[in-house]
């Protein structure tokens, strides 16, 4: 999470709308630039509940092309859809459980999920689209109020040692993030993000969180995942939200 943003902005809207119909598409928000697309109009306040419902679709661009992951969510529970090369991985949070499958071959792992993680997960509005927490938390700050897109947003900004990054929010509350943006100055490439479609307020059943009947699983305990996965990765899919596994001091 390198690509000027003024080259390639047409592109991206274009990328964007095709994503709109894509149902299983994504990229790990570690590995790319991810662009917020702010046409759509700030979406309504969240219910006054812990089980809030939530969806955005994000588009992620770097250098290795785009990919469209699509959140779903209720109170600290999520389902996610990425593309990683031709493979669906589907990825489910809920509870003190975290299952990532292979939608192609069936199969997958679940682990027992750190305890930290549960706790913190429990503290946020959902479990995705918390850049502008995560960049306050790094001390950034409110650097400029402009319109992007026609929508009026706040722009924040973290510089440090790392490098450099940027978010768009609305300026109506709940505040949506509808664009990201990364500078990494070891290597010198930057990397954007763009949210769309922001929703809440729907009905999303329970079994959206559980994984489906007859899929093949590998089980482990925390520690015991810990441990296997220093040999390589562990499974057919890959951990793409480290956080919601570890917690918020994994690195």
């Amino acid at each position: 999470m390198g690509l000027e943003i003024r080259l390639f902005e047409s592109v991206f809207r274009a990328a964007a709308r095709v994503a709109a119909g894509v149902l299983a598409s994504g990229l790990v928000l570690m590995s790319f630039s991810l662009v917020a697309i702010a046409e759509d109009p700030p979406p309504p306040a969240p219910l006054k509940s812990e089980l809030a419902t939530w969806y955005v679709s994000a588009v992620v661009s770097g250098r290795s092309g785009f990919r469209v992951t699509h959140y779903w969510s209720k109170g600290s529970s999520l389902r996610a859809q990425t593309m990683v090369g031709i493979h669906p991985i589907t990825t489910i949070v809920h509870g003190d459980r975290y299952w990532v499958y292979d939608t192609l071959l069936n199969e997958g792992i679940e682990i027992k999920r750190a305890a930290r993680a549960v706790v913190e997960a429990a503290k946020q509005t959902r479990p995705f689209g918390n850049d502008l927490e995560d960049l306050i938390r790094s001390d950034g700050e409110k650097v400029d109020s402009e319109i992007l897109s026609g929508v009026a947003v706040e722009t924040w900004r973290v510089t440090n040692d790392q490098g450099r990054r940027t978010v768009w929010v609305t300026l109506s509350e709940p505040k949506i993030v509808l664009r990201v943006e990364n500078f990494d100055r070891e290597s010198g490439e930057s990397a954007s993000l763009n949210y769309s479609n922001w929703t809440s307020n729907f009905d999303l059943p329970e079994r959206a969180f559980e994984p489906p009947a007859g899929l093949r699983l590998q089980k482990f305990e925390y520690d015991e995942y810990i441990e296997k996965s220093l040999e390589g990765l562990v499974g057919p899919a890959p951990v793409l939200y480290p956080k919601l596994l570890h917690g918020p001091q994994f690195r």
